[in-house]
């Protein structure tokens, strides 16, 4: 059954989150049917908690010819409602070897945690049908629990910021019918019908094809990602008190790291990058660094990728911030 109101829905989600008076509350919007939903009902939340503060964001990357009027028909929206705004072009450069899809992902995350307070909670207008896209998406590449959790309700940002996903549960048919129900206005973006890009290809393709052999499909991807999320937080509650002993900054202590079993080392490697902002390395990378601190107990290590490089000084790992070639 389609639900046409989805306000009770999203007002008991932000509720979960310990909101505090003066928090900032940052929609980022793209302009189709899922985020211009969750703008709408953060507008009619605003009316209801005047105590938070609001600012909507949309970042353009430049990747489709009409996104500048795009631009322009959020800005409009925007101003119709008195929704305190931000609207930036976002420069990207694409390497030979990158996806643009996912530099331009990166990028427009990466100007969400420049441009709002150390913690706001970010609002993302993606929902259950983005849920089974992603876990897919992730199990094609070999992800571990982390990245098969692919997207939970609520997730740590950069520093205190938080990423809220409060229509997590909801189906695009349901956003649909809150837009046509509310005469919410948003963008079709024609793009979405390219099926080389591989986000489309399942949406179009694959997926349907799996709900009609298994209808159940989306709730049981929806399920093991939780417990893929779960599993992830357990890990991380399991290991922030060694975090805290061995991780500063940008610098690992390897103080009894020979003693460590290498899942263990991994382990450590990725919560300390991810502490840092760093870009996840590909297993193959991680592999050859783990391989080159088990060789000599002082000898040289350095490994790259991206735009981040780790080498050893001593007994410790630094993490450094490299220029592209």
């Amino acid at each position: 059954m389609v639900t046409a109101d989805l306000y009770p829905i999203f007002e008991q989600g932000l509720a979960r989150l310990g909101l505090q008076a003066g928090q900032q509350i940052v929609v980022a919007l793209g302009g189709g049917v899922d985020s211009q939903t969750i703008l709408d009902l953060t507008d009619r939340y605003r009316r209801n908690y005047p105590q938070y503060r609001y600012l909507a964001i949309h970042l353009d990357h430049s990747f489709h010819p009409k996104s500048g009027a795009w631009s322009a028909f959020l800005q409009n929206d925007c101003e119709r409602r008195n929704f305190p705004y931000l609207i930036e072009p976002l420069h990207i450069v694409q390497g030979p070897r990158e996806s643009k899809e996912a530099i331009g992902r990166d990028a427009r995350y990466a100007g969400l945690a420049e441009r709002t307070e150390h913690n706001a909670v970010i609002l993302i207008g993606q929902h259950r049908s983005d849920q089974i896209e992603t876990f897919l998406l992730q199990l094609k590449r070999g992800a571990g629990p982390k990245g098969l959790s692919a997207m939970a309700f609520e997730a740590p940002f950069v520093g205190q910021r938080r990423l809220c996903r409060p229509l997590l549960s909801i189906s695009k048919s349901e956003l649909y019918a809150y837009g046509e129900a509310f005469k919410v206005q948003w963008i079709e973006d024609d793009t979405n019908y390219d099926t080389r890009i591989e986000r489309n290809f399942l949406r179009h393709d694959i997926i349907p094809r799996l709900k009609s052999r298994w209808p159940a499909i989306e709730h049981t991807v929806l399920r093991s990602a939780e417990l893929c999320a779960e599993h992830e937080g357990l890990l991380n509650e399991l290991l922030s008190g060694l975090m805290e002993t061995i991780s500063q900054g940008n610098v690992l202590a390897l103080e009894g790291w020979q003693q460590r079993s290498v899942a263990m080392q991994k382990a450590i490697l990725r919560r300390w990058l991810e502490q840092n902002g760093a870009k996840m390395p590909s297993a193959a990378v991680l592999s050859e660094l783990i391989q080159q601190l088990s060789r000599l107990p002082q000898g040289k290590v350095g490994v790259r990728w991206g735009t981040w490089a780790v080498q050893r000084n001593k007994r410790q790992l630094i993490l450094t911030f490299v220029d592209k070639d």
